[in-house]
């Protein structure tokens, strides 16, 4: 052997090792642990950095030393005992196998060699492995590999990307993250120095999340930034394969070149693998086993053989697996390897990519029509998250459905997506979707598809100010329901039609309502009865009959007991609420609005939180507390911008006018005002009674306060604003306050009491969260390891801050820490 002085031919490392504090670790603890460990990952996540950098720490002068053997030259398997042979300095005997003068050599050393890049010639490696650790009892090995060796006593961790920063994150948080940290040292060595303001921060932060975090990908990426700015990277980044090369020349080719790492791996497929990872890079975002089985099978891969070359991507770290123990593993591909296996799947044959596409639409068709039925039942909680889960997907199917020449699959399946656009937020995207395949793609057969299309197109224009639309839509609609004999159908389209009615003030609507009632009833459709019954409440308020309206919605809420809907039931205790309030039982309000905003958080219907913010802000007004309705506008605000809710933004600057109002500036509250009223004038909409009275109220007070001319060129002034304009400024102003002066109601960050009560008020699955909120992971990231939707994680996040009193994430992750969380 070599001579033992020497102890290692470990290469020395040029640049900086950043990062990879927790991997290190861990590796340090399965090495300590186990005589084989073997570092997996995918092409360029930095396993054979993280193994030398492991493997120098194990140079403590004990033992015979630690060597490294650099298989990725090799292209005979024959090679790799002779390859350790050498760096082990063990004479070959003639007549003799390599590998029985190497296993003879090693018995009773105490050695650790790294193999490295196993993976084209992995039989050899395992052989290798096998005998080497039989033969020396001492003997460690840490290798690296895209796939696991696959022999007994073998301890697999796969090397993640490095962290990236999430959307949303300030520059502080940016600038911490592993992948921006990488990309700052390797562009410093480039002579780039980046930029920190917060646009700049932002900016670096999208570029390494685009790049998945993959080391080698962001090393590119800063060789680029030698010859093009920030932004212009970003803006090329489709077109990494040909933008990413350059790498180290001294570099093996296949780490030179973003394309040619991603080729390399590729070619180690076998044909089948390659034919199921070509037609699985049309999922976008994650996608379950069944959806990968449906969409990946083909004429040359049967179905039932799709799962077995799944998981040998997932070995060979070409598709990405996590599982939360629940029985919900969910599979994803990293938007690199998703770019690669998309182009192959283009060259693989003509039509290819369409065929994969056509099995993506047709399995994300039949998952929202089962999901339609379940929105709106007992299991909806369950299917909304499912949803969410699959939001990329159902985004993805949309638009290969406006590919092709018939217009039925896609209004289908936005249809089927009815509840889920209005409870999530997104029904202006859904409103936005139905229109472009209704109004630029009309067909003649399908009548009944379409019908039903117009008619959800109807509610959710509705619920986004869309009234003439609606109206349009619904007239359209009802003559082919009538003809078919749809009497479901027709119910439907009598309710979306009097909603809109009465949102505009218009006479009329009580006689659709109630020819929709008797419909509902003789069909014995309790949905459709509650739905109704909702709109007769409203036109009871509207007309001044508070006791009509009260009874009405009384009616009501069992019928959506009974179906099981938890978001109607939701919103009709706030309807409830509301006439309370207007009637001027403010406790009972009080009660049933919070009731309301709690089933709305807790199944994150962003459309019922809009709504029951507004109205428990209207009710702590009224209390008297104009402090704790302040925050309560604000939230219906920010959200209902967000989600494209323009009537409900108007009231919320009513309400924030009024909150405000007895602060220093008179003049922005008045310009609220004069905001609300245009808004709801282009909106063609009638003000609610209670509102209209409040703010007549206000704008009276406040014109006596600064004058009937100030008054007038402010209301004015208020009356030219951009509705995105006074709501970012609402929000700054806001969050300046918030900062001048918490809110008294919650619990100092620094102050709050960590004891067990709070503990045993966490669910299970909040404390999980709450863990890893302590550990610094953003949400994608918990949504990631716990595999759930990241609506989901920040609904966990939400009740987590309302049972502990905490007013951030950052409390809660101080509260976590002072636990012993982590």
């Amino acid at each position: 052997m070599r001579d033992p002085k020497l102890r290692t031919n470990l290469p020395a490392q040029i640049s900086n090792f950043i990062g990879r504090e927790a991997e290190l670790a861990e590796v340090r603890r399965l090495v300590a642990g186990s005589r084989v460990v073997t570092l997996t990952g995918t092409g360029g996540a930095g396993k054979t950095r993280l193994a030398l950098q492991v493997a120098a720490e194990l140079l403590d002068g004990a033992g015979d030393g630690v060597w490294f053997a650099d298989l990725a030259p090799l292209s005979d398997p024959d090679l790799v005992a002779e390859t350790v042979a050498d760096v082990l300095g063990i004479h070959r005997e003639t007549g003799r196998p390599v590998l029985d003068t190497l296993v003879q050599a090693v018995s009773g050393q105490s050695l650790v060699v790294v193999l490295d890049n196993c993976e084209h010639v992995i039989g050899a490696c395992a052989k290798l492995a096998d005998s080497l650790l039989r033969a020396s009892p001492t003997l460690a090995l840490l290798a690296t590999s895209r796939e696991p060796l696959g022999i007994d006593g073998e301890r697999v961790y796969r090397v993640p990307s490095m962290s990236v920063p999430a959307d949303g994150d300030d520059a502080e948080a940016i600038r911490g993250s592993e992948a921006v940290r990488l990309l700052d040292d390797r562009a410093a060595a480039q002579g780039v120095a980046l930029a920190w303001d917060e646009p700049s921060a932002k900016l670096t932060g999208r570029i390494c999340r685009r790049l998945d975090g993959i080391p080698l990908a962001v090393e590119l990426a800063a060789a680029r930034l030698r010859v093009m700015p920030a932004v212009e990277l970003d803006a090329r980044l489709d077109e990494r394969f040909a933008l990413l090369t350059g790498g180290s020349r001294a570099a093996l080719p296949r780490q030179q070149t973003l394309r040619a790492m991603c080729d390399w791996s590729w070619e180690l497929l076998t044909s089948a693998e390659q034919l199921v990872l070509a037609r699985l890079s049309v999922f976008a975002g994650g996608f379950g086993l069944a959806a990968a089985e449906a969409v990946a099978a083909s004429p040359e891969v049967p179905r039932s053989q799709v799962a077995g070359h799944v998981g040998a991507l997932v070995d060979k770290s070409l598709v990405q697996f996590g599982d939360n123990g629940a029985g919900l593993g969910r599979y994803r591909l990293l938007e690199t390897v998703r770019q690669h296996a998309a182009g192959q799947l283009d060259a693989l044959s003509p039509g290819a990519t369409q065929a994969a596409q056509s099995a993506h639409l047709e399995y994300y068709l039949a998952l929202a029509a089962t999901a339609a039925a379940q929105l709106v039942s007992s299991d909806q909680a369950a299917w909304l998250d499912r949803l969410d889960a699959e939001l990329g997907n159902l985004r993805a199917a949309i638009a290969i459905s406006l590919t092709v020449a018939d217009p039925e699959p896609g209004l289908r399946l936005a249809t089927a997506l009815h509840a889920y656009w209005e409870i999530r937020g997104h029904a202006a995207e859904g409103a936005g979707v139905l229109r472009v395949l209704l109004d630029e793609r009309p067909a003649d057969g399908a009548r009944q598809v379409r019908a039903r299309a117009l008619a959800v197109a109807a509610d959710l224009l509705d619920k986004t100010g869309g009234y003439a639309i609606a109206e349009r839509y619904c007239d359209e609609a009802l003559p082919i329901a009538r003809a078919a004999a749809d009497e479901s159908l027709i119910g439907d389209l009598l309710c979306v039609r009097a909603w809109a009615m009465l949102r505009q003030g218009q006479s009329g609507a009580l006689p659709v309502i109630e020819s929709g009632l008797d419909l509902a009833r003789r069909l014995a459709e309790p949905h459709l009865t509650g739905r109704l019954l909702s709109a007769r409440c409203y036109a009871a308020y509207l007309r001044g009959d508070v006791a009509d309206a009260a009874r009405d919605a009384a009616e009501a809420l069992p019928l959506f007991r009974q179906a099981g809907d938890r978001i109607q039931l939701g919103a009709m205790l706030g309807n409830l609420g509301y006439i309370e309030l207007s009637a001027g039982d403010l406790d009972a309000a009080r009660d049933h609005l919070a009731e309301s905003l709690d089933i709305s958080r807790a199944l994150n219907n962003r459309d019922g939180i809009v709504y029951e913010t507004q109205n428990l802000g209207l009710a702590e007004y009224l209390r008297g507390s104009a402090d704790a309705a302040e925050p309560l506008f604000a939230e219906s605000l920010d959200l209902g911008s967000r989600i494209g809710m323009k009537r409900q933004m108007a009231y919320a600057l009513i309400g924030l006018a009024m909150a405000r109002g007895g602060g220093a500036d008179l003049a922005w509250s008045v310009r609220l005002h004069g905001a609300a009223d245009q808004a709801l004038a282009e909106l063609g909409e009638t003000i609610e009674p209670l509102e209209g009275r409040l703010a007549e109220i206000d704008r009276q007070r406040l014109r006596a306060a600064i004058g009937a001319e100030t008054f007038e060129a402010e209301y004015l002034a208020g009356r030219t604003l951009d509705m995105a304009t006074v709501a970012h400024e609402a929000g700054q102003q806001m969050q300046v306050a918030r900062q001048a002066q918490p809110t008294a109601e919650l619990v100092s960050d620094r102050d709050a009491a960590v004891t067990r009560e709070p503990m045993t008020v966490l669910t299970p699955r909040e404390l999980d969260v709450l863990k890893l909120v302590a550990q610094g992971l953003s949400n994608p990231a918990i949504a990631e390891r716990l595999v759930l939707s990241e609506h989901t994680v920040h609904r966990h996040l939400a009740n987590i801050l309302r049972k502990l009193s905490l007013s951030s994430r950052a409390a809660a992750a101080a509260w976590g820490v002072r636990a012993g969380l982590i």
